[in-house]
């Protein structure tokens, strides 16, 4: 799979993406339909941006959950 450089996302990005703190990215990576990370780095795990999209068009978020300011 061939992954233009400029859709990666770390945990902060991925965050931003989904419109969540960073800690709830730990608690949804655990999902099974969460994408998987593209590469584990020392630092953070590495996402494609259209796969978390995708997730999010399809994810059910609960309002309890905290959300996080959109700046993507």
């Amino acid at each position: 799979m061939l992954i233009n450089s400029e859709n990666l996302c770390g945990t902060a990005e991925a965050a931003i993406v989904l419109g969540v703190i960073k800690q709830r990215i730990h608690t949804l990576r655990k999902r099974a339909d969460f994408p998987p990370a593209v590469i584990n780095l020392a630092a953070t795990p590495v996402w494609d941006r259209d796969a978390l999209f995708a997730f999010k068009e399809s994810w059910k978020k609960t309002t309890t959950q905290i959300e996080a300011p959109n700046s993507l």
